[in-house]
């Protein structure tokens, strides 16, 4: 997998993490919803919970087991935090040199590269199908 593949799982990690939340019950199964027109249960979406799943599963488990103190620190504060931070403020923070910073960043987005290799298109790749729980959808052809 290239860099800005994982560049682009990185900064939209807590977007899948929020969707394996809430594609699940209490329970930790995947979630029913509920048909707009009837209230009936509708089936649930496992594909969805499960591809969520295993990204973030992935990105968890690579980062935590593969990456330095040093390389963890710096992949969580640049995309993982809440408030994420540039190379230059984490270098300030940390009291380093900005060339350390990167050179940190680099090395783990390397071995990232490496280890998430296995989450191809078919798994990245998010569609919507909002359409589909529309009555009045109909399909057409684009000219």
């Amino acid at each position: 997998m290239d860099k800005n593949k994982v560049v682009y799982l990185l900064s939209r990690f807590n977007s899948f993490e929020y969707a394996v939340r809430k594609t699940q019950d209490a329970h930790g199964g995947p979630l029913l919803p509920r048909n707009k027109i009837d209230n009936r249960l509708l089936p649930a979406n496992v594909w969805d919970n499960r591809r969520y799943t295993r990204i973030v599963e992935f990105i968890r488990g690579a980062i935590n087991e593969l990456l330095s103190d040093n390389e963890r620190m710096v992949i969580m504060r640049k995309y993982l935090d809440r408030n994420k931070m540039s190379l230059k403020e984490i270098a300030n923070d940390l009291n380093r040199d900005r060339g350390t910073i990167s050179k940190w960043h680099t090395g783990a987005l390397e071995q990232l590269c490496t280890a998430l290799e296995p989450l191809d298109d078919e798994y990245v790749h998010i569609s919507n199908l909002d359409h589909m729980f529309d009555q009045d959808w109909r399909y057409s052809e684009s000219a």
